[in-house]
Formats: structure tokens, sequence, C-alpha cells
């Protein structure tokens, strides 16, 4: 562990996607720095499996949700923030990766359904964080996980790649909007080996020894990103907002 213990002791986030993949990754690590984490998926059962794994159980509290539902989720945040007395950030992790050419037959469907959890989903959870009755706390920290995909997005990626640089932007945005009392970055990951990404490439037919050649430090995984997500929730990052950072193994440089 690159960071010093109980870092986040006394604090509180709240981690969307914390099942599988990044979100769960995260969540432990933070649970094992000292903070409270609400861990929120749709599947009970693996946020159940990963409540197994935590260091402190205690403080790691689960919450399965729908979040393509996405109309009342400023409500449900904002009622969630009240009840434990506020946040201190929040990692918004959950999204879906549908790859899909514009001639399918579904293509706008899936297009909505894609921005519903990708986007304006993200976009009412925070809506409901930072309303002035939601006890957030000063100086929190929100980071959203978006993708390389906003930039150089592959074949059939047009939907993924959009509504993840719909994030990219409005963080810019939303940082002019919360300074100078909270920070908002978002987090491109290259090719990371989790559930999602593993399922899109075998839809795909996509060779792992194909892509691996993209990425001069190879194939990311799950503990390659969170460390970055825990210094952007921590008071190293206190003069850093309205950023996109890039972590793809060098990926983008090719």
């Amino acid at each position: 562990m690159i960071f010093k213990e109980n870092l986040f002791k006394n604090k509180t986030f709240l981690v969307t996607g914390a099942s599988s993949g990044i979100g769960a990754d995260v969540a432990l690590m933070l649970n094992e720095l000292g903070a409270k984490i609400i861990a929120v998926a749709r599947d009970e059962k693996k946020l159940l499996e990963q409540q197994k794994k935590v260091k402190n159980k205690d403080n790691f509290l689960i919450i399965s949700k729908d979040l393509s539902l996405y109309q009342e989720l400023d409500k449900w945040a904002l009622k969630l923030s009240k009840d434990i007395n506020g946040f201190d950030g929040a990692i918004l992790s959950a999204g879906i990766s549908l790859p899909l050419g514009l001639n399918a037959f579904d293509y706008i469907g899936v297009g909505i359904k894609t921005f519903n959890i990708n986007y304006f989903a993200n976009m009412q959870i925070l809506k409901g964080l930072v309303d002035k009755r939601s006890k957030i706390k000063d100086e929190a920290s929100f980071v959203l996980i978006s993708s390389a995909a906003s930039k150089k997005p592959g074949k059939g990626m047009s939907l993924y790649g959009a509504s993840k640089a719909a994030i990219d932007t409005s963080i810019k945005s939303l940082a002019l909007e919360f300074a100078p009392k909270y920070r908002i970055n978002s987090i491109l990951p290259g090719y990371v080996s989790t559930p999602m990404v593993q399922n899109n490439s075998q839809r795909s037919g996509r060779d792992l020894n194909a892509i691996q050649q993209f990425y001069p430090l190879g194939i990311g995984k799950v503990e390659n990103i969170s460390p970055l997500i825990c210094f952007l929730l921590s008071k190293g990052s206190s003069w850093i907002t309205g950023q996109n950072f890039v972590i793809d193994g060098g990926g983008e440089s090719l």
C-alpha cells in the first residue's frame, strides 16, 4: 500500500458500480485505508461477496440499486446523504458498454439506455449529493470513471465513447460550479481487464494478443487505477479539479 495507514479515517464515500471491476477494487482499498464505504450496485449477491473481502466490515455498507432508473436518483442520493450525515466524496463507477454499429436495428434505443446509466444517472446522483440539504462535507471530492474511449473509441464504440465524453465535458463545467467548496475530476482508463471489458472483447471477437500490442505497459488491471482515485480523493490533490486523467499504460502515445 502506497498510502499511509488510516488516510481516510472518519471519511465516508459513496461508490457506485462497487460489485465488480474498478468500483469494487477502489471500495476495498478505501475501506482498508480507514474509510466508511457505502457500496452501491444492482447485483446484491456480488455486493455480499465483496463485503466478505473487506478489512473493516463495520465500515462497508451495501445497497442494491438499479441506476438505470435515473429519474429519482437525485432524491435518493439526497436522502442517503442526509441519513448518513454527509459524504466526503463519491466514486461514480457504474456503467455499461454495448458495442454497436450505426446500422444496427436498435442503435438509438441502445444509445438511450447507455446514456441513462453512463451519464444521466451520474448527473442525478451528483445533483442529490451537492444539494444544500445533503450535509455534504466541505472539500468533498468526486471522481467519475470515464474511459479512454471518450478520446479514441474503437469500431462499434460510438455510443459508449460519446456517453463517456459527455462526462469529461460536464466535469469541466461542474468544477467551476462546485469551486471552491468541492472538487470533481474524471479518470479515463484504457483497456483494463474487468468483466465488462472482457465480455465486450468476446462479443467483438477481439484477440487479447492483438489488444496487448497497443499497450506498451501491457493490459491494465483494476489495481492500476485505484491508487489514482485515492489520490484524487485525498488532500494531496487539493489543487486539482476539472481534469480528465488518461491512465492507459502508454496506449494513447501510439
